[in-house]
Parts: C-alpha cells; sequence; structure tokens
C-alpha cells in the first residue's frame, strides 16, 4: 500500500510539471483518470478491490467482543491499560476496558472480587496472537491449511477414499457398478495455556513498548507449541496427534539395514522420499521439507569428488548452483532448495537426540504435501488477569493467562513421508 501511495505521488509530480488542463492548470490524477476512457474501463474495480482488502485485513485483525458493542470500540482495548488499571484498582484511564471486563464477567460470584472470580477479558480481545500464531510456525509457513472460528466438537471434514471401477466390457454386456468410498477427518479441540508474569512498573511506564513486549512473547510461545504438536504431537496427554506419530503416513530409512542410524552422505533421501508420496498418488499441492538446522548445515557441507579418487572438496550445494549460474549466492539457503528441489523451513524443535538402535544422536526429516495438514482453532482466545493470584501481589506483578483451543489432522496420510534416523555430524 506504501508502494502504490509513493507510486501515486510521483505520478501526481509529473503530471503537475508537464500536463495542464483546459483552464491552464495542473491536472490531478483524477481528472487525468477521466480523460482517458480506455483507462477508466480498465480500472473500474480497482476502488471496489482495495475497499474489499481493507475489509479483510480489519475482520481479520478484530473479531467481535460478545456482549459490547461492535462499532470503532473494538480497536481502542489495551490490554496493558487493563491490566493497569487492575494492578491499581483505577479504572479512571481505562473506561473502555472497564466496560468490556464487566460486560463479560458479570455473573453470580462478582466481578470485583479477585478472589472469586477475578477479571476475565472476553475472548478474541486480543486477535493479533492469532496472526503471530499464522506467521511464525514452520508448518504455516509451509503451507498448512489454517481452518479458523471453528464451533461445536467434533468437526468432521469428510474426504474420498476410493474412486469408482473401470471395466473394458463387450457389446450388450451389463457393467459391474461401483461405488466410491468415502471417510472423514475428525478435528476434536485440544486446551494450550500460557501464563506470564509480568511487573507492573513495567506496565506502567512503557504501555505501548510493554504490550507489544507481552504479545510479541505469548504469541512467539503459542505458535511454537502448535507447531511442535503438528509436528510431534503424541495423541495422548491432551495434545493433539502430530504427522510423525500419525499412522499410515509414508517412511524412508538412511539405514535401512543395520537400522542404527546414518550420516546424510548425498541427496538421495530426497529422490526416495519424494518417490514414496508419487507411488501413492500424492505428489502434489506445497510440496516442501522440515528439519532442524543442523540438517541444513550438513547439506551444505556435503562434498562431491571432481574426478576418480578425489576424496571430495567441492560442495555439492555449491556445485549444483554453480551448474545453475546462481551467482555468488551459490552457498546461499536458496541453494538449498534448489538443490533439494523443494522450499524448506527449519526449526529447533525437531529434537536432535532421537534413538535408533545404538545411535542416540538422530533426528528427523519431514516431507509432504503441507496443504493436507490441517490446523483448526476454535473460537476465540480466553484472557484472564489477576493481580493478586500466587506471587503478584507480594512481588507488584500481574498475572496473564491466556488459553486457546486447537487440533490438528491430515487429509491423507499419504501426502507426508518421514526420515527419523538421520545422524547429525
Amino acid at each position: 500500500m506504501e508502494k502504490i501511495k509513493e507510486l501515486l505521488q510521483d505520478i501526481q509530480a509529473k503530471l503537475s510539471e508537464t500536463v495542464k488542463g483546459a483552464d491552464d492548470k495542473p491536472v490531478t490524477i483524477l481528472e487525468a483518470f477521466k480523460m482517458f476512457p480506455e483507462i477508466q474501463a480498465k480500472y473500474a474495480d480497482l476502488e471496489q478491490q482495495f475497499k474489499d482488502l481493507d475489509t479483510k485485513v480489519r475482520s481479520r485483525k478484530w473479531a467481535d467482543m460478545p456482549g459490547v458493542d461492535a462499532g470503532t470500540k473494538k480497536n481502542q482495548f489495551s490490554l496493558c491499560r487493563a491490566m493497569w488499571a487492575i494492578a491499581t484498582k483505577d479504572f479512571s484511564q481505562a473506561g473502555y476496558e472497564e466496560e468490556v471486563m464487566k460486560e463479560t464477567a458479570r455473573k453470580a460470584m462478582g466481578y470485583e472480587s479477585d478472589t472469586l472470580g477475578g477479571y476475565l477479558v472476553p475472548a478474541q480481545a486480543m486477535p493479533e496472537l492469532i496472526e503471530y500464531l499464522r506467521a511464525e510456525p514452520v508448518c504455516m509457513k509451509l503451507g498448512a491449511s489454517i481452518i479458523p472460528n471453528l464451533q461445536g466438537s467434533p468437526v468432521l471434514f469428510p474426504k474420498q477414499t476410493g474412486g469408482a471401477t473401470v471395466y473394458w466390457v463387450g457389446e450388450n454386456v451389463n457393467v459391474v457398478p461401483s461405488d466410491l468410498a468415502f471417510g472423514q477427518v475428525q478435528l476434536t479441540p485440544k486446551k494450550a495455556m500460557a501464563l506470564a508474569l509480568v511487573s507492573n512498573s513495567l506496565i506502567r511506564m512503557a504501555l505501548p513498548d510493554a504490550e507489544k513486549v507481552i504479545i510479541n512473547d505469548l504469541g512467539l510461545q503459542l505458535a511454537l507449541a502448535v507447531d511442535i504438536a503438528a509436528l510431534r504431537g503424541s495423541g495422548a496427554a491432551n495434545q493433539p496427534l502430530g504427522i510423525a506419530n500419525t499412522p499410515g503416513i509414508s517412511t524412508y530409512s538412511i539405514d535401512p539395514v543395520g537400522g542404527n542410524g546414518a550420516t546424510l552422505t548425498n541427496l538421495d533421501f530426497k529422490d526416495e522420499m519424494e518417490y514414496q508420496l508419487a507411488a501413492a498418488n500424492a505428489q502434489r499441492g506445497k510440496l516442501g521439507f522440515a528439519f532442524h538446522p543442523v540438517v541444513k548445515k550438513n547439506l551444505k557441507k556435503l562434498k562431491i569428488p571432481q574426478y576418480q579418487g578425489d576424496a571430495g572438496v567441492q560442495p555439492v550445494v555449491a556445485f549444483l548452483a554453480a551448474l545453475a549460474e546462481s551467482g555468488p549466492g551459490y552457498m546461499s539457503d536458496q541453494a538449498v532448495a534448489d538443490a533439494l528441489g523443494y522450499p524448506f523451513e527449519t526449526t529447533t524443535q525437531i529434537p536432535t537426540n532421537l534413538s535408533k538402535g545404538t545411535a542416540n544422536n538422530c533426528t528427523e526429516i519431514y516431507f509432504g504435501n503441507w496443504q493436507e495438514l490441517l490446523i483448526g482453532q476454535w473460537a476465540g482466545l480466553r484472557i484472564m488477569i489477576s493481580d493478586v493470584a500466587g506471587t503478584a501481589f507480594a512481588s507488584d506483578q500481574t498475572w496473564l493467562r491466556i488459553i486457546i483451543e486447537v487440533d490438528m489432522a491430515l487429509r491423507h496420510n499419504q501426502s507426508f513421508c518421514l526420515c527419523n534416523d538421520v545422524k547429525i555430524a
């Protein structure tokens, strides 16, 4: 939007210099626009597109607060202002925040007594956390499908598991009927909770900056929790079921014979994992790799011999990049992606201490169509603030608790392949 604004300003400056109207005054962009019907026709819907974009951005940023007028007040709510008012018991500078909390916390146990009910902030009062949740994790960067604002439980998504059968038949011979087969993917909300203890001095002295720090930290922690659950969730102990533990996904072993894991010595793994998806008719969509940064480091250090008997001094990634004339950045991350044939993302949440046979320094490589990973989010965030819980009163701090409910599942299990016996160098 800023670039478009700069462009229009530059155009306006040029028009003012060179183009004059009938009254010998500089022509504005709007006047010039009307002077050329063919341009006007071409961009007739541009204004509506900008309006639609603005509406979508605003609707993503702020969701309706239950029990409170929608309007423009949604943009006035400040988490830190609410926290400071609670800590000081002075809502003179937080009238709107008090209105919101009273409306949502009105119940038999009472609003004023923190020991009975606490101070409640309505669901979705801090939707910026959802924005961070979408932007940071590797699963979402690779293209996982986000399904927001779910209601009820469980949520069922139908999927086709089998197709019709085609027969070659002779004349006047009846074809054998066949049925399409269907199944379903089920999402059930799993609760993730973050708890932060915030200094009241921080809240009091730097409201805007403090709020940004708090939001960044909580958003990142929630994002990381969802991300590792999508990759490695056990499906037990209230966790979602992640890719690695989903029955029916494809697997590939670096060391299929010894069973003790092996280090990467070539790029064969990418072809083998790619083949696993191709053999299952699942090689489509947003394909990509996810692994620990140590795997990227090892890929960049792979060597290729230049002649018979050469111990190998030329990095494979650099060699392939040179063949593609990638220029001076031949050891860049893009060069690694080019060598793999697909984009990749790294995260230190993937462990490097997995056991395989006698080895205890193995890690994982994920490859798949990340569009097939469904991450469901149930409506809103639940936020609670207290200045007396635990040690908060004695240490002049405020507790902030936030809860989200999510679940994830694979649309088709065959869309992912896991290699979990890569020994780190």
